[in-house]
């Protein structure tokens, strides 16, 4: 079961969820916006005005558009976790040497959030930053099932075998399926640290033939084994935030 707030705020709630709505659409007007998420035109108007003062958000004529200043805060957040930290690096490694695509994924409320990619086509739309619902892409299921005892409830839309995949992370770490509804197969499996807590995943693309297939099944239980031995050991990376920041364009 996913995190509830003993006393959810509110107006932080919709502050999010206009953010949320303006990155959907790209640019929005409060009437838009306030049909679209149920509110009234004077709070979606209260809230824009706040995020506008504080730089979040441009007015462009009656439409409002979200600024680059939350891009400082996201690169901070991916520079911060150790996750992409442990992982980064190793991920482009092995997708180089098996030419083939591989995603990292976090953990973020009830989705995943592809926190870096490599080797991956330019048609795939799984840049950094993408998020696919837990139970809606097998990155997501893995990171689910192997952060909770309890199973996906019956009624979360998923398409996969959520007690067969459980199955296969007992038995090997890791699971086989499409990577979601709107891409080709791969191997994920979920990154765990010394306490058993789960901070995302890596998914890595399977190409065609059983030979290549196996092998990078095998590469993925390598990876997963060497991302998890750097949490272990609370290995640290030499690169700066400035270096980070710059390797993320694109």
């Amino acid at each position: 079961m996913e995190y509830e707030a003993n006393r959810r705020v509110e107006a932080s709630a919709r502050t999010f969820a206009i953010l949320e709505r303006l990155c959907e659409v790209d640019s929005a007007g409060v009437s838009a916006l306030a049909a679209d998420l149920e509110m009234s035109k004077g709070i979606v108007h209260n809230h824009l005005s706040t995020l506008r003062e504080l730089g979040y958000v441009r007015k462009l004529g009656d439409d409002y558009q979200l600024t680059p200043r939350l891009l400082g805060q996201g690169l901070r957040a991916r520079s911060n976790a150790r996750l992409h930290r442990y992982a980064a690096d190793l991920c482009s490694e092995v997708a180089a040497h098996l030419t083939t695509g591989v995603v990292l994924c976090q953990h973020a409320a009830d989705d995943c959030t592809v926190v870096d990619a490599a080797g991956l086509p330019s048609g795939a739309d799984l840049g950094v930053g993408t998020t696919l619902p837990l139970t809606e892409s097998l990155v997501g299921l893995v990171t689910l099932i192997a952060g909770s005892a309890d199973e996906p409830p019956a009624d979360a839309g998923t398409a996969y075998d959520s007690a067969g995949i459980r199955a296969n992370l007992d038995a090997d770490g890791y699971a086989t399926g499409p990577l979601s509804p709107d891409h080709g197969g791969c191997v994920a499996a979920p990154i765990l640290d010394a306490d058993g807590d789960c901070h995302g995943s890596v998914g890595v693309v399977l190409p065609a033939g059983e030979q290549a297939r196996q092998r990078v099944t095998e590469a993925t239980a390598s990876l997963r084994d060497r991302i998890e031995a750097r949490f272990d050991s609370g290995w640290a990376d030499e690169r700066s935030f400035a270096t980070e920041k710059h390797s993320w364009v694109g």
